[in-house]
C-alpha cells in the first residue's frame, strides 16, 4: 500500500514538473515578432511623434525574452512632458507581433534616445507610448517680405547664418546646407515661405531661394537676413503714346523726362512665353514640359482671350499673374511662378514662368557594423521651389537609390539618392554613412 502511495506520489509529481516545463516552454513561445519592417513600407505618412510617457523604450519589443528598458519611468515621464523640439521623435521601423501587439523603432531627434516602444495594437496608426505630431506650423509671408529682396546679416560660419535641409529640431536629420555662407554675402535671397516650431524656439524661419547660387537656398532663421534697400527714383517718365498718322504730342512736366513714341493704329494681339529655371543652368525639356503644363490649365482664359483680343488689359489675373502654377503630376507638385504683363502700346501680352528644381532631403547615417540599414529610411522628403515640403508618400518610387554601403565592414560610404519629377527634372542628394566598429 505504501508503495502504491509512493509511486503514485511521483506519478504525481512527474506530472506537475511535467505541466511546469510544457507551460514554460509555452510562455516562451508565447509571444514572437512576426513582421520587422522599415517604416517606408508601411501607409504611415508622418514619422514624426511625441512621447506620451505611458510606455518605457526598449531594445527591443518589451513583450520579448531579456527585453531591457533603455528609459527609467521618471525619463519616459520627462521626454512625455518635453518642452523641448530636440525630444521629438522620428520612426524608421515597425514590428508586429504573433499577439497583434505594434512596436515602433524610434529615435530623438538628437539621438539621445534610441529603441522599441509599444504603439497599441494598429498598424500604422500611433497608440500607447507615441502619438502624432506637426514639429512646425506655417506663417503668412506679410507682402512686405514677400516682395522683397534680401541678403545675410552676419555671413559667416554660425548655424544661424547657414542655409538648413530643413528648420532646425523640426525633423530627424536636418542638417546645415553650407558651413560658410561668406561666398554667398552679396547673393539677393528671395522668401517663398515662413514656418514656426510648435516647440522650444518660436522664432521664425524663412525658406530662401538664391537665384544666383540655388546650393544655398534653403531655411534660415529670419533674424539672419536684413532687407536690400531699394533706391530712390528722381525722374520720371512721361511717354505720350499717338496713332497713325502720328501726331506728336508734347507734355512738359516739372522734373519728369518727355518722349514721344509712334506705333501703328492697330496691332494683332500677340502672346509671348518666357519659360526658364531660376539659377544659372537651364533645362529646356523641363521648360517645355512647364509651359504645357500652363497652357493645359488656363486653356478657357487663353482661348476667351483669342477670342475677344481687346479684354486683354483686363485678363491679366484669369491668366494667373501674381499665381503659382501646380502641376499635375502626383505629389509632390512641382511649383513655377507666373508673372503676366500687357504691352498696350505694342498690343502684346507677355508670359513669364519661373521654375524651380525641387530639392531632396535625405540625412546621414550613423550606425554599427552588423547592424541593419535601409537607405530609404533615411530619406526624407522633397522641398519644391517654393518651400513646401512632402514628406515621404506615393513618390518613393520615383527615387533611384546607389549606395556602396558594406554593412559588415566599418567605414565612411556614401548613398545617393535621385527623384524623378518629371521628364528631365531630377533633384539629387547624397548622404555620408558611416559604419563604426
Amino acid at each position: 500500500m505504501n508503495n502504491l502511495k509512493i509511486m503514485g506520489a511521483l506519478a504525481g509529481a512527474f506530472a506537475i514538473g511535467t505541466m511546469i516545463l510544457t507551460t514554460q516552454a509555452d510562455a516562451a513561445k508565447k509571444v514572437k515578432v512576426t513582421s520587422n519592417v522599415p517604416i517606408t513600407a508601411t501607409k504611415v505618412t508622418n514619422r514624426n511623434v511625441a512621447i506620451t510617457g505611458k510606455n518605457k523604450i526598449y531594445n527591443k519589443a518589451g513583450v520579448l525574452k531579456h527585453a531591457k528598458a533603455v528609459t527609467s519611468t521618471k525619463q519616459i515621464k520627462q521626454l512625455g512632458n518635453s518642452q523641448r523640439s530636440k525630444d521629438f521623435f522620428n520612426v524608421y521601423r515597425m514590428a508586429t507581433t504573433n499577439k497583434g501587439q505594434v512596436y515602433y523603432k524610434v529615435v530623438s531627434f538628437e539621438g539621445k534616445w534610441r529603441g522599441w516602444i509599444y504603439g497599441g495594437k494598429t498598424k500604422a496608426d500611433y497608440q500607447g507610448g507615441i502619438r502624432s505630431v506637426q514639429t512646425t506650423k506655417d506663417v503668412q509671408l506679410p507682402d512686405d517680405v514677400k516682395n522683397a529682396k534680401f541678403t545675410l546679416e552676419n555671413p559667416g560660419v554660425s548655424g544661424t547664418n547657414n542655409s538648413w535641409t530643413a528648420i532646425p529640431w523640426s525633423q530627424y536629420g536636418a542638417r546645415l546646407k553650407t558651413t560658410d555662407s561668406s561666398p554667398y554675402a552679396n547673393d539677393e535671397l528671395r522668401v517663398t515661405a515662413a514656418k514656426q516650431l510648435t516647440r522650444q524656439y518660436y522664432g521664425t524661419f524663412y525658406y530662401v531661394v538664391d537665384d544666383t547660387h540655388p546650393e544655398f537656398s534653403g531655411w534660415l532663421n529670419s533674424s539672419s537676413l536684413k532687407a536690400v534697400a531699394t533706391p530712390p527714383t528722381n525722374t520720371t517718365t512721361v511717354t505720350n503714346y499717338v496713332q497713325s498718322p502720328p501726331e506728336v504730342v508734347t507734355n512738359t512736366v516739372t522734373n519728369t523726362v518727355t518722349k514721344t513714341v509712334e506705333v501703328p493704329a492697330k496691332n494683332p494681339l500677340t502672346i509671348n512665353y518666357n519659360v526658364y529655371e531660376l539659377g544659372t543652368s537651364q533645362n529646356q525639356a523641363v521648360s517645355n514640359q512647364i509651359l504645357k503644363m500652363y497652357q493645359d490649365q488656363y486653356a478657357s482664359p487663353l482661348s476667351e482671350l483669342t477670342k475677344n483680343p481687346d479684354t486683354a488689359a483686363s485678363k491679366l489675373k484669369d491668366l494667373g499673374d501674381g499665381q503659382t502654377l501646380k502641376s499635375n503630376d502626383p505629389t509632390p507638385m512641382n511649383y513655377a511662378s507666373i508673372a503676366v504683363s500687357f504691352d498696350k502700346d505694342k498690343n502684346v501680352i507677355t508670359i513669364t514662368l519661373n521654375w524651380v528644381q525641387p530639392i531632396i532631403v535625405a540625412s546621414d547615417a550613423l550606425f554599427h557594423a552588423g547592424d541593419d540599414y535601409d537607405p530609404e529610411s533615411y530619406l526624407w522628403s522633397v522641398t519644391d521651389g517654393t518651400g513646401v515640403s512632402y514628406p515621404r508618400g506615393d513618390w518613393l518610387d520615383r527615387v533611384q537609390i546607389s549606395t556602396d554601403v558594406n554593412n559588415n565592414l566599418h567605414g565612411t560610404f556614401h548613398t545617393t539618392y535621385t527623384f524623378k519629377l518629371m521628364d528631365g527634372m531630377t533633384a539629387t542628394t547624397t548622404a555620408t554613412v558611416t559604419v563604426m566598429k
